[in-house]
Parts: structure tokens; C-alpha cells; sequence
């Protein structure tokens, strides 16, 4: 085969099989979409921790290779003297021109070292709550000559402060886009995420509260799960809301968008986003945004930013007393996704 370039990404996780739709669905995307456009160009990727197996797999193709690292600290050595062991031997089979590594973290330290080591590029791409003082891993990778990309501009100006460095370059998560399939929404309020308290949805549940006072059979869903679930279900219950919302647990992608497809606003509370990207899967099913300006947030026809708790409930009950258009809108293209890393990666 006639391949120039072999990039490795080394990520914490990876799906197990194709159909591990909840595993780093922009990962997934982003993947699928650069091997359909660069068909040449060899990918390897190493999974540190999930996959919970041992193994070589394919994935669309593509080799995988988990370590089942579990996240156990006890095997964190021994994971990564796997991760530079295999590394070397792909090196050696196809020579490795870049190292792309996500988050800024135990990926990243690796993926520098290596990529000293064969004399290729080392990219690091920022992915959400890594930016953060208290990341351990920073120290050690503000001085390196790995290239940092941000996912948003609210990401890019965080690490910039916390690093003293600017990042190389901001690129989104890019989507494809969606076909629309039915004009038919009777969900007001949507709300998809993981139920950890900086997703912040109790105010999820304050707003339907209020809103509840003047449209009594307000139709909302809240997709997720974690460890703030039975506290939430506890509030809706002692707020008599019910019968307002539902909780549905944890979805797969498919039937999320189609809730998304059903629904008019998308309810985003969360006091910070590395990038967000439901901001993108909402828009581009059809969806309306209230958020605060965290991640991607964009001031848009679509997209309201609300400044405190009190404005995000008063904009999202403006929003459903207007005559709202549900055309599909994409502000992330996935082909220029694809395009500014395919830049990177020659450059």
C-alpha cells in the first residue's frame, strides 16, 4: 500500500466494538470521516484504559490495540510500559510521522516521550475538565514542544491562563449534518448529559418549575445518568413536577437524536464545558440552545447565553412563547474538522 503518513493516537478509552455508540462519539465521527477522505494515510490507535479486554481489534478497519488499564493506579506503569512497547513496535513496522494524543494528561506525557524518541510531531488535543489548574500533568507538559488544540475559544483562553502559553490552534469537533425527518415536536425541554453536579441540572429542574406556572402540561426529558440521578429524581418528586419530567437513563446516539429531532429547546446548565459537544448535535437536529458561555457557546439566532441562573430561566421561557423554526444549522462541519487536522498532520 502506498502510505506516506502513519498517525498513532493514544487515547484513555476507545469503542469496544462498533457499536460502543457512547464511547467518544466525536472521536468516533472525526475518525470515520478522516479514513473515508484520506484513505492512505495508516492509523493505529492504543486504548490506555477501556476496552476492559487485552487484545488487537479492528474498528472500522482501523487496528486497536486496549491495554486494560481499568483505571486502576496500581497498573498505571504497567499500562504505560505497554503503551511505549507497542508503540515501538509499530514504529518499527510502519515509521510513526505524528502522535496525536487526547487530553492533557497520562496520553499526552506518553505521547511526548515518544515522540522524542522516533523524531515525529506530537499533538495534543484539549478535551474538557484537563484544563484545569489542578491537572498534576500540566507541569510537566506546559514546556514541551507538543502542539496544544484547543476545542473552543472558552477552552483555548482557560488553558492560556493556567499554562502561560497559548494553545496552537482552536479546532472544534466538527458534525455531519442531519436530515430532519419530521416537523413533529412535542418535547419543550431537552436536556442530555452526564448527572454530575457540574452539569448543574438541578437548575434544569428550577426551570421547569417556573415554567410550569404558566404552561401547566410543559412536556420535558432529561437523557443521562450518574451520581446525582436519585437526587435529582428526589427534587422533581418533592416539586410535583412529575409528570413534567421524565428521566430516561442512558441513551444511545440514535434514539438521542431522535428525542433531539422531537424536541424545541435544548437545556444546557453545566458551569463548564471543555467544548460541548451536544451544543452541535442539538443544533444540527433542528434544536434551539439556552446555555451559560461555557465550551462552544455562540451567540446565535439559535443559540441564547444566558449570564446567571435567573436569566437562564427567564430566556428559556421567552423562547417558548415565540413561533420557533427547527431548520437544521450546523456551525461545526465535520469535513473542517478533518481538513485542519489533515493541515496539521502535513504541516
Amino acid at each position: 500500500m502506498n502510505q506516506s503518513k502513519h498517525i498513532l493516537f493514544l487515547v484513555p478509552g476507545f469503542p469496544k466494538d462498533e457499536n460502543d455508540f457512547n464511547c467518544i462519539p466525536p472521536l468516533q465521527e472525526y475518525l470515520r470521516k478522516f479514513t473515508s477522505n484520506q484513505p492512505l494515510i495508516k492509523i493505529s490507535v492504543i486504548a490506555f484504559q477501556y476496552p476492559y479486554f487485552k487484545n488487537k481489534y479492528l474498528w472500522n478497519g482501523l487496528e486497536i490495540f486496549s491495554l486494560n488499564g481499568q483505571n486502576r493506579s496500581i497498573s498505571k506503569s504497567f499500562v504505560w510500559f505497554n503503551v511505549v512497547r507497542q508503540s515501538k513496535k509499530l514504529n518499527s513496522e510502519f515509521h510513526i510521522t505524528t502522535i496525536h494524543s487526547l487530553w492533557l494528561g497520562e496520553c499526552s506525557l506518553i505521547g511526548n516521550y515518544l515522540a522524542r524518541k522516533f523524531g515525529c510531531k506530537h499533538i495534543c488535543t484539549l478535551m474538557g475538565q484537563d484544563v484545569k489548574s489542578s491537572n498534576k500533568y500540566l507541569a510537566l507538559m506546559k514546556r514541551s514542544n507538543t502542539k496544544f488544540i484547543a476545542l473552543s475559544k472558552n477552552q483555548a483562553e482557560q488553558f492560556s491562563e493556567i499554562a502561560n502559553r497559548k494553545v496552537d490552534n482552536i479546532i472544534h469537533w466538527g458534525i455531519d449534518d442531519q436530515m430532519i425527518r419530521s416537523e413533529f415536536r412535542n418535547i419543550d425541554l431537552l436536556g442530555v448529559g452526564s448527572l454530575i453536579p457540574l452539569k448543574n441540572y438541578s437548575l434544569f429542574i428550577n426551570t421547569v418549575e417556573e415554567i410550569v406556572k404558566s404552561i401547566p402540561d410543559l412536556k420535558c426529558v432529561l437523557v443521562g445518568s450518574g451520581p446525582e440521578s436519585e437526587k435529582l429524581k428526589a427534587i422533581c418528586k418533592q416539586k410535583g413536577l412529575n409528570k413534567n419530567i421524565e428521566f430516561t437513563g442512558l441513551l444511545n446516539r440514535k434514539k438521542i437524536f431522535e428525542l433531539m429531532q422531537r424536541s424545541k429547546v435544548f437545556v444546557h446548565p453545566s458551569k463548564f464545558e471543555g467544548s460541548g459537544f451536544v451544543f452541535a448535535e442539538a443544533l444540527v437536529n433542528g434544536m434551539h440552545i439556552v446555555s451559560f458561555n461555557v465550551g462552544y457557546a455562540h451567540e446565535h439566532s439559535k443559540w441564547s447565553i444566558a449570564r446567571d441562573e435567573k436569566d437562564f430561566i427567564r430566556i428559556t421561557k421567552d423562547l417558548l412563547s415565540r413561533q420557533l423554526i427547527f431548520e437544521s444549522t450546523n456551525l461545526y462541519p465535520l469535513r473542517e474538522t478533518v481538513s485542519k487536522y489533515f493541515e496539521l498532520y502535513n504541516s
